[in-house]
Parts: C-alpha cells; sequence; structure tokens
C-alpha cells in the first residue's frame, strides 16, 4: 500500500524539522513539543502546497514561522542547545570540529543561528532569503558577517 505523500514528505524532511527545534528549543520535552506544533501546520497547510515548489522549502518555511510564533508565546528562552542534542559523525577528528563548530553557533543569536542552519543545510541564498524574507544580498553579507564571527569565537 501506498503512503499518502505528507506522510512521505515528512519522514523524508524530518531532520529538518529536527535542526529548526533544535535552533528554538533548549530542553527535549520543549523540542516535541514544537515538533507536535510543526507538523500540525504542515498538516493544516498541505492542502495549500502547490507541488511545483521545492517541498523543503515550504516545510521550512512553515517550521520557521511556527516557531517563531511559538517562541513569541512561551516568552524569550536561553538561544543555547545542549551538545548532545546533535547526531556527531564517528570519525574522532571530524566529531571533535564539528562539535566545536555546533558549540559555537548555540553562542550566536537565534536569527544568526536559523541563518547559518540554513546556509550548512546547503540551501540556495535565494531560498534562504525567501524563507527568512530577506534579500540575497542581505543573506550573503550575514553569512559573510556570521562566519567571522564564527572564526574569532573560534580563536578565543
Amino acid at each position: 500500500m501506498e503512503q499518502h505523500p505528507f506522510i512521505e514528505l515528512i519522514e523524508r524532511h524530518s531532520a529538518a524539522i529536527n535542526r529548526v527545534c533544535r535552533s528554538f528549543c533548549s530542553l527535549p520535552e520543549d523540542r516535541e513539543d514544537l515538533r507536535q506544533e510543526i507538523l500540525l501546520h504542515l498538516w493544516q497547510g498541505w492542502k495549500r502546497y502547490r507541488p511545483e515548489h521545492k517541498p523543503i522549502t515550504w516545510l521550512y518555511r512553515i517550521a520557521l514561522n511556527t516557531a517563531i510564533s511559538w517562541r513569541r508565546q512561551r516568552g524569550r528562552q536561553v538561544d543555547t542547545v545542549p551538545l548532545d542534542a546533535f547526531d556527531l559523525p564517528e570519525e574522532s577528528m571530524l566529531r571533535e570540529q564539528s562539535a566545536h563548530l555546533k558549540v559555537l553557533v548555540t553562542m550566536l543569536p537565534a536569527s544568526d543561528q536559523r541563518l547559518i542552519n540554513l546556509y550548512l543545510d546547503g540551501f540556495s541564498t535565494e531560498e534562504m532569503g525567501r524563507l527568512l524574507g530577506i534579500s540575497q544580498t542581505n543573506v550573503t553579507t550575514r553569512i559573510g558577517r556570521i562566519k567571522e564571527k564564527l572564526r574569532n569565537m573560534k580563536e578565543i
């Protein structure tokens, strides 16, 4: 029996939803609550989804907007994420570098975390701009500044 296209989409992009949740919530129970909220909004928006658009862009837009609203409703929370929330590669050197980068990213403001996570997920500047409601030039400028911040943080 064939799965519903919505279920296939959620299964294919589950990691993206989890990354959004991790960038907004430090506690596992909050991440799960936010994930459920995002899934609800995705389901409610499914009838308006247009197949000519990339599904991941549609999904990210809803996930980010839901997470922003969710945070506003609950008030400002700490913008850090525990290191054990990330799945790290097995190779020890790569694991250490990845862990260090992820710790540095958690020290950034939430808006910078969202942008750098999209960048690390391989989104184009055009897609990032659309998702975040900013121009491509602004995306490029902000990514450059974030990279510089991360380099400076790494040296400390």
